[in-house]
């Protein structure tokens, strides 16, 4: 059995120590697309539901700065849209 070579990703981030904010980050696309994944799960519906009394920290910060990023970051404002708003396929979940 082969062993195989763990994937390495770069993240260069620079953090405001005063107010202990992340200030930039630069990273691969990989990154990015791994972190925009967790919006596609339904706690991107959940926290989008919660926002108000929302307590699911990272994701729901993770939410708001991509609800918060500018269209041109995306292919087109329907990407965007259709990553705030994920649906469940689940066909059973899907009645109202």
């Amino acid at each position: 059995m082969a062993t195989e070579e763990p994937s390495v990703m770069k993240l260069n981030i620079l953090v405001d120590r005063e107010s202990n904010r992340l200030a930039f980050a630069e990273a691969d696309k990989d990154f990015v697309d791994i972190l925009f994944s967790f919006l596609t799960l339904p706690m991107g519906t959940i926290v989008r539901l919660l926002q108000k009394q929302s307590m699911v920290g990272s994701i729901d910060n993770l939410y708001k700065s991509v609800e918060n990023l500018e269209v041109r970051f995306f292919q087109t404002e329907t990407c965007k849209i259709m990553l705030l708003t994920t649906r469940n396929s689940n066909p059973m979940n899907a009645r109202s």
